[in-house]
């Protein structure tokens, strides 16, 4: 299925003024980082949606914050996989399969590796789509927000 790009919060044009497109594996990395970087709470009818992981800097580098690190990046790649799974549920009943790429379906989460100090903290993830496809991204966490490559 096809998203626009989005760069530093602004749709993406083309040497020509169109407009960018992203499929595939790309449209996954680019959803992941817009849901990680959304802050936690801030939708009124969706209070449980967003990410709390600006609110991890600072403290004590302990196995405990690691843990909870850990279990934030975990719980939102979940919730974007369960609403990947009720859209493909949706898709499936109108007929409109063909417009998923295998490679932007989650399959598994294979890891979430975290490195930190008082100020930021580096998130590592590992994630096998449909398509067999190792996709990895890279989040950088301080007090400015999340930033995914």
């Amino acid at each position: 299925m096809k998203t626009l790009q989005v760069q530093n919060g602004d749709i993406q044009l083309d040497s020509g003024g169109n407009l960018r497109f992203l499929q595939g594996s790309n449209k996954l990395v680019q959803d992941l980082g817009l849901w990680l970087q959304e802050p936690y709470g801030t939708g009124f009818t969706t209070p449980a949606f967003g990410s709390s992981l600006p609110s991890l800097i600072g403290g004590t580098s302990t196995a405990a914050t690691t843990a909870l690190i850990q279990a934030e990046i975990q719980r939102v790649l979940g919730l974007y996989q369960s609403q990947q799974i009720l859209s493909l549920k949706t898709a499936q009943n109108l007929s409109q399969l063909s417009y998923w790429s295998r490679s932007e379906i989650i399959n598994s989460i294979n890891s979430v590796q975290i490195s930190q100090n008082y100020t930021s903290i580096t998130a590592s993830v590992s994630i096998t789509t449909l398509a067999n496809t190792t996709v990895s991204l890279t989040m950088f966490i301080n007090s400015n927000g999340v930033q995914v490559s």
